[in-house]
Order: structure tokens, then C-alpha cells, then sequence
């Protein structure tokens, strides 16, 4: 089974790099989801299609070293020349300018590049898209993007890993982009995982000693998190006595029972399995993702972890919604409680919020003892709404990550996803209000009612989660 990693955009590509560097060097063989045999088995291909209406960023990107030069297993790999689609000229920032223009123009090739990956692989279990949500390329054309593949693959599960701009501002009508992305996201998207760069740089800086981290800096914490999601892992149970269940989410009864019998694990099939444990119901596809342990690589030699101290830290981080250990208040805890009065609102002011509800979680423990540390706390009913029945999803892989002794991610459907997007929002909305920039919009084909549309379409999902 492959999956197709579409790079978007500056952002989306130098995601994709970091992303297919870390697959490489964590794991002890190239996984095949995400690599595949050149037809002259001369060389191993990374499974990406690369987009971007410039030619600067993904010519640079290739000439890269592809090997990972610090975990020591060297595993080469190169994309593939046919995955590349550029441009003659960027979209400027210009949201309209991706959607309208762009997309049109490009769909042809950037569909011929991905309908080649996908005949390379046995069975095509979807895409994941790398997009910025700021600018006009991997925020604008990526849109058009989504909606050409769930269009022409309908049956296929697409994971959008959206880059969320620094809220200072990068680019002065951001909010305006983050908005109209995430509107059509929701709409052809199946999950949706929201990356923060202002969260990225504070771990840089407060855990990681890096005290000016750069954009390859951000990209390497963030894909460390996501590949401890996607590398080979097998399901287990919530108590590692209990008697064992195997999730089978998309296949039949019959395949699942002959995967059990021939195998005794059933093993995580991406990308049915995660998002149709986590995004089941249309209203809810907003995930954050979280890992453990946050320790600078100079330090790992000299630290021991213990599945307890590092099971503890995660569980703290998602009762309180922080997504770095020193941002955690201890001294928020679960209720005791019954009914609604300890369902506190991330969205009652700007300050950090008291307590984070999530609608699922995904748990990936990887290290040995992964497939017996208990892990019930984090299926405590109190963090879930009423109605969810099932709310925690726990897969294991024995095998170390990279360099770290045991690893930890947990990808949840949470409040805590939609915290930043309520700001852009608020931003949004005030400058609409005064037409500020709609004129760069306009000019291209769009019109003030779609900046309604998408509005009114981020409200509902931030609404939806705010009632948890």
C-alpha cells in the first residue's frame, strides 16, 4: 500500500523534504508506504509529487542531500523527475490569485504528475497534502488541489498537514487566507492537522536550546512528530491484559479475520485506519498532533525515559491543550464532577484555556514495552464528550525511533486545533469589516460573497468544537 505526499508550495516543499528525511533515518529500512523501487531497481523514489509556481524552491530542494546524515543509516533515495510541477511565476501571497488562476492552469499537469504516483503503488491509500494556509500557492492553489483529488478519487482518505503562520503576521492578509483555506478543507479534506510555526519556535527555543531556530529547524520538530505517526505500527489494546481487539475500519470481516490469523497484530493501514478512528463524523476533522519526548539531540545520551514519566507529561499536555511540557499548568486536573459545569471554553478569552476536550485520540507508543505499558488514562471519559463511545485508538511498534529509546505521538480531535483559528477569525472578521485588501482578491475572479461563505464556514467548526 503507498501513500502520495503532494508537496505545496515553499512551505509545503520544505515540509515534504524534512518529512521524507526523517522516514528514512527513523526507521531501520525505507518504509514502502512511502517509497517505491525505481522500474530499474537502480534506485528508491520517494512517493511525492513537488508543486510550486516558482522553480526556485523545488529545483534547490533536489539538489539537497536526500540521506540522513545523523542517525547513521544511510538510505538514499531521490523524487521522482516526473513528480515535479512548477510555475513561471509565484501567486504572490495572493490567495485568489492560487484558487482562480492558477489552479486552472496547472490542473492538467499537477493531475498527470499524481495519477503516475498513484499507478506506482498496489494500493493507493491516499494522500497527504503539505500546504501553508498563509500564502497563495500551498494555501490557495493547494484548495483547487483538494477538491481536483476528491473529485477524481473519491474513494481515496486525503490528509491536509496545514501550516498555521506566525500570528504576529508573516504576510499582512494571512487571516484572510487561513480562512478561505480552511473553508474548502472542511468542505474535501478528510482531517485536517494544524501545525502552528509560533508553537514550533517556542519549543526551539525553550526545550530544544536552539535560540534562533530557522524554518529547517521547525521542519525538522514538526515532521519528527508526524513520522512517529506514519511509520509501520500495529494496534493494540488499551490494557495490555484485556483480551485483544484489532481495529478494522475500512476492510471487511472476512480480510480482517484472516489478517488476524495469519499474522496475530493487525497492523495500522495508512490512511484509512487514522482517519476514520479520529475524523468519523463530517463536522469534526481538526487534529493536533503532540510528542514525547522534547529533548535537545546533544542530551539524549545523557537522559532516561520511562514510559511512565513520558505517558504522564502527554496526558498533562492534553488535558490542558499545551503542546510543549513547560507550557502545562499541573495544577489543572480532571473534575470530579459529573454534568457541564466542568466544561471550561477555550474560547472564553485570549489566555491559555483550562481544560482541552477531544472528540478522539490516536496514541503511537514506539520503544521497548510499547505493546504492554498501560495507557487508560488516556481513555478517561471525562476528557470525551457524552456521546463517544470509543474514544481512544492505541497502536505500538517495539522498534526504538531513531535515536530516541522510546518515542511518543498523540494525534487528538480537540478544541485545542481550532484555538488559533478563532483568532484568525476574530482578525478576520474586523478586517472585512473595513474592506481592507479585497481589491488584491477581487481582480482575480473572486467575489465578497465567498469571503462570506468561507467565513461563516470556520465559525460553524469553531462552534462545533466550542460545544464540546
Amino acid at each position: 500500500m503507498g501513500v502520495v505526499v503532494v508537496q505545496l508550495g515553499q512551505g509545503g516543499n520544505q515540509m515534504g523534504y524534512a518529512l521524507f528525511r526523517c522516514l528514512a533515518s527513523m526507521s531501520n529500512s525505507l518504509p514502502d508506504e512511502f517509497f517505491r523501487s525505481s522500474p530499474n531497481k537502480k534506485e528508491t523514489k520517494a512517493r511525492a509529487v513537488l508543486i510550486d509556481m516558482e522553480p526556485k524552491v523545488i529545483h534547490g530542494i533536489i539538489r539537497r542531500p536526500k540521506y540522513p546524515s545523523v542517525q547513521g543509516n544511510r538510505a538514499d533515495w531521490t523524487y521522482n523527475a516526473h513528480g515535479l510541477v512548477t510555475g513561471d511565476s509565484g501567486s504572490g501571497n495572493n490567495w485568489a490569485r492560487g484558487y482562480y488562476d492558477h489552479g486552472p492552469q496547472s490542473l492538467d499537469s499537477m493531475m498527470k504528475a499524481i495519477r503516475t504516483e498513484v499507478e506506482h503503488c498496489d494500493v493507493c491509500g491516499g494522500f497527504i497534502i503539505l500546504q501553508s494556509m498563509a500564502g497563495g500557492t500551498g494555501a490557495g492553489l493547494g484548495a483547487y488541489l483538494v477538491e481536483a483529488l476528491k473529485d477524481e478519487f473519491p474513494s481515496s482518505f486525503i490528509l491536509s498537514y496545514s501550516i498555521c503562520p506566525y500570528e504576529s503576521g508573516e504576510i499582512i492578509v494571512q487571516n484572510y487566507n487561513v480562512l478561505l483555506t480552511l473553508s474548502h478543507l472542511q468542505s474535501f479534506a478528510d482531517g485536517i492537522i494544524i501545525v502552528q510555526n509560533e508553537q514550533l519556535s517556542t519549543i526551539c527555543r525553550t526545550l530544544l536550546s536552539i535560540q534562533r531556530p530557522s524554518f529547517d529547524d521547525l521542519n525538522e520538530l514538526a515532521v519528527q512528530a508526524l513520522g512517529c505517526v506514519l511509520l509501520p505500527s500495529h494496534w493494540r489494546t488499551v490494557e495490555p491484559n484485556s483480551q485483544p481487539t484489532f481495529k478494522a475500519f475500512s476492510k471487511s470481516s472476512s480480510e480482517s479475520e484472516q489478517t488476524i490469523a495469519t499474522s496475530g497484530q493487525s497492523s495500522v493501514r495508512l490512511l484509512s485506519d487514522l482517519l476514520s478512528s479520529l475524523c468519523f463524523h463530517p463536522g469534526y476533522k481538526m487534529l493536533t498532533l503532540r510528542f514525547t519526548p522534547q529533548v535537545p539531540a546533544q542530551s539524549l545520551d545523557f537522559t532516561n525515559f520511562t514510559w511512565d514519566a513520558q505517558l504522564k507529561y502527554l496526558r498533562q499536555m492534553l488535558i490542558t491543550g499545551a503542546y510543549k511540557e513547560l507550557e502545562m499548568d499541573w495544577n489543572i486536573k480532571l473534575p470530579t464532577a459529573s454534568g457541564h459545569d466542568y466544561r471550561q471554553r477555550i474560547f472564553s478569552s485570549s489566555a491559555p484555556h483550562l481544560m482541552n476536550r477531544s472528540v478522539a485520540s490516536l496514541l503511537i507508543l514506539r520503544g521497548s514495552g510499547s505493546d504492554c505499558v498501560g495507557v487508560s488514562d488516556f481513555a478517561d471519559d471525562r476528557l470525551y464528550p457524552i456521546w463517544q463511545v470509543d474514544p481512544l485508538s492505541v497502536a505500538s511498534c517495539s522498534s526504538s525511533y531513531g535515536r530516541y529509546e522510546l518515542a511518543a505521538s498523540l494525534l487528538t480531535n480537540c478544541q485545542s486545533s481550532v484555538y488559533p483559528v478563532s483568532r484568525a477569525l476574530t482578525k478576520g472578521y474586523n478586517m472585512l469589516a473595513s474592506k481592507a485588501y479585497l481589491y488584491q482578491y477581487f481582480e482575480h475572479g473572486m467575489e465578497y460573497a465567498s469571503f462570506e461563505s468561507a467565513f461563516a464556514s470556520v465559525e460553524d467548526i469553531v462552534s462545533r468544537y466550542s460545544s464540546l
